[in-house]
């Protein structure tokens, strides 16, 4: 007889539909996940289950898990509290903040151009030689100021899947003269009191993290130092996969990388934050609500709303599927019901969260198991729609195809 999956925590009944889910998602890749769901702001689904090591350790309350892009969405709040701050100006070149970007067709990049992915500097392959270089900050963020854009700004937009990071958070350093990992601990988690959200430094935190599905053990202790050949990972069979490597999809020997405690002791902003559901899911509930929270405003009503509208349609030439590229975030569709209003960010495996300011609605979604592809993000998709069920917004597959709305998945031209 198949062992039942156990789900911990609390939730409200009518949410059965997203622990009823979680459940079927555990049992067919493995590890562990917990969700976590906001509605007005109040918590009403805080749930986890499953294993959170190969020895069988439970995932518990306080295990926080990778976001990998989803981090991005954190960044991206960060970016836009600056922009409440009235510190940064979405049409200003980035040069004007950081003045050695501005050579070599950069001069001209503007911020809005950057958050959305419309900057042309996506790729990672003359940017990292060696494999340690990527948790040099200094060394990567100089080579991307004398760096050359792969197409005219502002002419296509390209997934910054990992470059996102060191060209956001250095403008997040210049402006504030803090680091993104202070910043998110002092500007974020302090204010709302999150049980655990970092992005850089959660190596003194190795004992809540799990070990994932499909990669090697967590290096807990006496670590190899890391390799310093950088290479598209062998383990990456398909040519259009290692061409997606090549343009800055993912880092070679990921694997390594990311079982390696140097990994989770650096700042990168745009892959290795770490949270618990709960936190992140919180850190969304004050953007679905005017950007306020139990008194703590992280952004003003007018930067949500800038921050949400969308970019660009066009197909994105690293991701390839148009994900409406908002200011930092991107839609959030519910497996193929179309939620404009909502925004956030989805990673790797199918991790992240979002909010949703028409329901006063924030979720969020972190696990342990795979697949490691872009397709694995349909995870974060069902769980959506789980949510949006739950509240009867969501009516099935079927219904979505007969009524609609269906999110718009032909690219546009511009």
């Amino acid at each position: 007889m198949p062992t039942k999956i156990e789900i911990y925590g609390a939730y409200e009944p009518r949410f059965e539909p997203v622990a009823k889910l979680m459940r079927k998602q555990i049992k067919h890749y493995g590890g562990g996940a917990a969700a976590a769901v906001f509605l007005e702001g109040q918590p009403v689904v805080d749930i986890w289950a499953g294993r959170a090591r190969r020895d069988g350790t439970p995932w518990r309350r306080d295990t926080m898990s990778i976001c990998y892009s989803g981090t991005k969405g954190i960044t991206s709040t960060a970016i836009h509290m600056l922009a409440t701050d009235g510190l940064i100006d979405y049409e200003a070149p980035v040069a004007d903040y950081w003045p050695e970007f501005g050579c070599n067709g950069k001069k001209q990049i503007t911020v809005r151009q950057l958050l959305s992915h419309q900057a042309g500097l996506h790729k990672l392959v003359h940017l990292i030689e060696k494999l340690p270089e990527i948790l040099d900050w200094d060394l990567i963020v100089s080579r991307l100021a004398k760096a050359e854009p792969d197409f005219h700004p502002g002419t296509a937009n390209a997934y910054q899947a990992v470059t996102f990071g060191w060209l956001v958070g250095e403008l997040i350093r210049r402006i504030s003269g803090l680091t993104v990992s202070d910043f998110i601990a002092q500007r974020i988690v302090k204010p709302l009191q999150l049980d655990g959200l970092y992005i850089g430094g959660a190596d003194a935190q190795m004992d809540r993290i799990p070990d994932f599905v499909g990669l090697p053990a967590l290096q807990r202790a006496g670590a190899k130092p890391l390799s310093t050949d950088y290479r598209v990972p062998f383990w990456v069979r398909s040519k259009k996969m290692r061409d997606l490597c090549r343009r800055g999809l993912t880092p070679a020997h990921a694997k390594e990388l990311f079982s390696h405690p140097a990994f989770w002791n650096a700042c990168l902003p745009a892959l290795n934050g770490v949270a618990t559901a709960r936190s992140l899911a919180k850190m969304y509930a004050p953007l679905s609500m005017g950007g306020e929270l139990g008194g703590v405003r992280l952004l003003s009503e007018e930067v949500i709303q800038k921050a949400s509208e969308v970019q660009t349609k066009r197909a994105d030439r690293v991701a390839i599927y148009p994900l409406h590229w908002k200011l930092g975030y991107h839609r959030t569709d519910a497996f193929l019901l179309d939620v404009p209003e909502a925004f956030g960010h989805f990673g790797l495996g199918g991790a992240g969260g979002w909010a949703n300011p028409e329901h006063k609605l924030s979720f969020a979604f972190l696990h342990s198991g795979f697949p490691l592809t872009i397709i694995g993000q349909t995870r974060t998709v069902m769980m959506t729609a789980a949510v949006y069920e739950s509240l009867g917004i969501y009516k099935g597959l079927w219904h979505t195809l007969r009524h609609g709305p269906i999110v718009d998945l032909v690219p546009k031209r511009s």
